[in-house]
């Protein structure tokens, strides 16, 4: 599930409760008018003469005025009537609907309700103002196909609801978001000094002037665990490192007293046992680096030249292993965003772990833009559903040749993990296994 910010999630049901606020009023509104039936009708009769008055041109209509097609689409449902002020009928459009008497009722103003057989009909008349020649129209609705009653619901709303409330609701939705992100500010601050914490790194700071109590009380107390764990995490470190190095020296001893032995299979044996050995003690030194490294900003590693020194350090040993190791990479710089001894770690790994696991007879390294570095062989490829229990430390697959440790592929994902970068493994088509180095684009 992808985590929301805090700001977003409170804006969110800020908007929520100001919508619900706005139907409710919306409701109650259409409530009380729709439950006025008189008083809808009467709205409605006032827009029609309201569009009469405004599409007329002295005393007379034009034909083409917008306001006949009412009468024109619905001839069974409505009528009019223009009358002057001596009781001449000036035009009348669907004459059949009009009462006789419609016509000769002189009141500024009036409304009528008649039950006819073929139900009910709504008579009103009104005089124009401002106009010296006294002219009125009659006005007659027998039903409402065209949804006069609707529209003029829907004008009482926007004029009860939209007008006043929502400016309101827009003005305050604005201003309360602009609070709640100006109120989490301290808290963001916060977030961003906690995505930057990384155990064995030192705590960068952060100002605590400003900041609530509770959060400052929250960064203070992470601050003291990080710094538990920090001396926890460099008194192992150190541990393993003196350890190693303690080891180095002792290994050198046998190797030279090794070699002034007469060769034979004992010998043979014990060489290669030394060998591993030797590499153990090679990656737990770099197990203690793999999560103090840093790389700067903007900082751009060409992989092609660690890539280079990696693959040309492992070619004795893949020779010696009946392996052949080669480099395939392109003319141009690949820059990554990634640690000059991280790369070197990873990729070490990763050959010596094909050329003593692969079971194969080649080795290929190749080195892409993306940037990405692979590490292929053409051995029985990787062991069923090993998923990520194969990053775990001493983890081995069923078959592995004997006398490794099981930290080279847990190195090299920690590494990985330490500079922004990847690891991914598969087995392509054709046999064998690849494992592709992924790092972060550097700025050119």
């Amino acid at each position: 599930m992808i985590a929301r910010p805090l700001a977003q999630i409170l804006t969110l049901r800020l908007v929520l409760m100001a919508s619900l606020i706005v139907l409710v009023n919306l409701i109650a509104v259409g409530v009380y008018y729709g439950s006025d039936r008189r008083a809808i009708e009467d709205e409605a009769i006032s827009r029609q003469i309201a569009r009469m008055e405004a599409a007329l041109e002295g005393s007379m209509l034009p034909a083409d005025a917008a306001v006949r097609d009412l009468y024109a689409e619905h001839p069974q449902a409505y009528a009019f009537a223009l009358v002057n002020r001596g009781g001449v009928v000036l035009e009348e459009v669907n004459p059949d609907l009009i009462p006789p008497v419609a016509t000769d009722i002189f009141a500024d103003n009036w409304v009528t309700r008649l039950n006819t057989p073929s139900g009910p009909l709504i008579v009103a008349g009104h005089e124009f103002a401002g106009r010296t020649d006294g002219l009125r129209m009659v006005f007659v609705m027998a039903g409402d196909p065209a949804g006069l009653l609707q529209q003029a619901l829907l004008a009482e709303l926007y004029l009860h609801v939209a007008v006043p409330i929502l400016p309101v609701v827009l003005l305050l939705l604005g201003a309360n978001a602009w609070l709640i992100r100006r109120g989490l500010t301290p808290l963001a601050a916060a977030a961003a000094w906690a995505r930057g914490l990384h155990p064995g790194r030192s705590i960068p700071l952060l100002p605590s002037d400003g900041l609530p109590t509770e959060v400052a009380d929250l960064v203070e107390a992470t601050q003291r665990s990080l710094d538990r764990l920090n001396e926890a995490l460099e008194a192992e470190t150190r541990n393993a490192a003196e350890a190693a190095h303690a080891l180095r020296t002792p290994v050198a001893v046998l190797v030279a007293r090794l070699d002034a032995l007469p060769p034979g299979e004992t010998t043979d044996r014990l060489r290669a046992d030394l060998a591993a050995l030797s590499r153990t003690v090679a990656q737990v030194l770099a197990s203690t680096r793999a999560d103090r490294l840093e790389v700067a900003d903007g900082a751009g590693l060409d992989l092609r030249n660690v890539a280079q020194t990696v693959v040309a350090a492992l070619v004795p040993f893949a020779h010696v292993k009946g392996v052949v190791l080669s480099l395939d990479q392109p003319g141009d710089p690949v820059l990554a965003h990634a640690d000059a001894e991280g790369v070197e770690i990873a990729l070490s790994n990763l050959i010596e772990n094909a050329i003593l696991h692969g079971g194969s007879s080649a080795v290929e390294v190749t080195v892409d833009h993306g940037p990405t570095i692979t590490v292929r062989d053409h051995g029985p490829g990787l062991p069923q559903n090993a998923g990520a229990e194969m990053f775990r430390p001493f983890w081995r697959g069923p078959n592995a040749v004997p006398g490794g440790a099981g930290l080279g592929l847990a190195i090299v994902e920690r590494v990985q993990r330490g500079q922004g970068g990847k690891i991914e493994a598969h087995t392509p088509e054709g046999g064998g296994c690849i494992f592709v180095l992924t790092y972060r684009q550097a700025e050119k």
